[in-house]
């Protein structure tokens, strides 16, 4: 059970991850319906979950409703001086289509524009991405361009739209 939360939504609170949160990231970023939307192609090791947990220049925190973790939410890329960070997300298979999504992305943008003082967020997300072009939407961010054949998923190339928000929108 993830530690005390750092930051409180209507439902879903943002918890750091601990070691003991691993296997559930690790667990869910194997999952093909999650790894799927992040181009993940190679199997994630508890290592590789450890590496990337990591990252000095990244916020980690995992999605919890009632202390059980639905999801997972992380900025990275963080420029402080700059005042940008890009926005990566999901939520496990079993807990979609609650809204989950949404809120998370709102408490991630809160906390980036509220307690890191960032003045822009971005994200990138597949063409073929429909939920999450509504979750961003939804939140507030504009599409801002579109990214061709950036990435290679499944066997194919596909466009990333870019999405940005900045903290008076």
């Amino acid at each position: 059970m993830p530690g005390a939360a750092f930051l409180h939504g209507d439902r879903l609170a943002l918890h750091p991850v601990t070691d003991e949160d691993h296997e559930f990231v690790q667990d869910h970023w194997n999952d093909p319906a999650v790894r799927r939307g992040f181009a993940r192609y190679r199997p994630q090791r508890p290592s590789d979950v450890a590496s990337f947990l990591d990252d000095e220049g990244a916020v980690h925190f995992l999605v919890c409703r009632d202390g059980d973790p639905v999801g997972f939410l992380w900025l990275f890329d963080v420029e402080d001086v700059m005042g940008r960070a890009e926005l990566g997300y999901w939520v496990a298979p079993d807990e979609q289509g609650q809204g989950y999504a949404t809120e998370a992305a709102e408490l991630g943008v809160r906390y980036a524009f509220d307690d890191r003082g960032l003045h822009r967020v971005m994200a990138r997300v597949f063409a073929t991405n429909e939920a999450s072009r509504r979750v961003l939407e939804a939140v507030g961010f504009e599409r801002e361009g579109t990214l061709r054949d950036h990435y290679y998923v499944d066997g194919d190339h596909v466009d990333a739209h870019v999405y940005g928000l900045l903290d008076g929108d």
